[in-house]
């Protein structure tokens, strides 16, 4: 068995910290107004779409595939059963923990909701947010740079789903201090997926390619199966195509500092 890997916890309690208090800035939106727009929220959905689909093709899916061909122990299938277990995972939980017809994300048709959402719906957006988590302590099991790189990522990404998660809580019909609590629970699970990623990393670095693959998967469904599809429910606004590439150019842009 490989030799477990030594993470700073100070470090990581500092990152959670960052992207944990990331979408408490947003306590204060159902107080300022009373809804969010729906060309604001899909913008803002347009962004996560990119980033998550950059950090899983720049970052992750190339430190699995290299960290794998430094592990004799694991099969050539490993990486891509890892991708496919983190795909399949989310679509498994979006299919049958949520109710018919209710996503993750809500839909609009001229401002007005057009499907029924509620913790449910939450719980998808925190399942997200968990996996975000837990592949932080393993990109920096990879190097420093690349474990910051996807840290400022998740920060960034968990802004548009602290919005989400507002907006399911005002067109659901929830008082404000349901919707206060489904913006603390996006906070919360980052948090919780750091501490399963150190508890994954805990056993040794055998796994480390497949946790990597697998996490790659959920990002890759979140945005190519969850997001993109959920913006193209209305018209296509090319506002929207550009946040999906802006979302995208941040994580190439982090990844192309000096030392990354």
């Amino acid at each position: 068995m490989a030799a477990a890997v030594s993470l700073d916890w100070t470090q990581l309690a500092f990152w959670a910290l960052i992207t944990g208090g990331t979408p408490l800035v947003l306590l204060a939106v159902p107080y300022l107004r009373d809804k969010i727009s729906d060309r604001t929220m899909h913008l803002m959905l347009g962004l996560s779409a990119g980033i998550l689909g950059g950090l899983a093709t720049i970052d992750i899916l190339p430190a699995s595939f290299s960290t794998a061909a430094e592990t004799p122990e694991l099969p050539p299938q490993a990486v891509p059963l890892g991708i496919a277990g983190g795909f399949f995972l989310l679509f498994l939980v979006e299919r049958h923990l949520l109710k018919p017809g209710e996503t993750a994300h809500p839909h609009f048709e001229n401002g007005k909701p057009i499907q029924s959402f509620g913790s449910l719906a939450v719980s998808a957006l925190t399942v997200h947010g968990t996996m975000d988590g837990f592949v932080i302590p393993l990109g920096f099991a990879i190097s420093n740079t690349m474990g910051t790189i996807i840290v400022l990522a998740v920060a960034i990404h968990q802004i548009p789903d602290s919005f989400a998660a507002v907006t399911v809580g005002m067109v659901s019909g929830s008082s404000r201090r349901t919707a206060l609590a489904y913006v603390a629970a996006t906070a919360a699970d980052t948090p919780v997926g750091i501490v399963l990623g150190v508890l994954f990393l805990s056993v040794g670095t055998a796994w480390l390619p497949v946790g990597l693959a697998f996490s790659a998967g959920t990002f890759l469904f979140v945005s190519a199966a969850d997001l993109i599809p959920e913006l193209q429910h209305r018209s296509r606004s090319f506002l929207v195509t550009l946040s999906v590439v802006l979302g995208f150019a941040i994580v190439l842009l982090l990844t192309a500092l000096p030392g990354a």
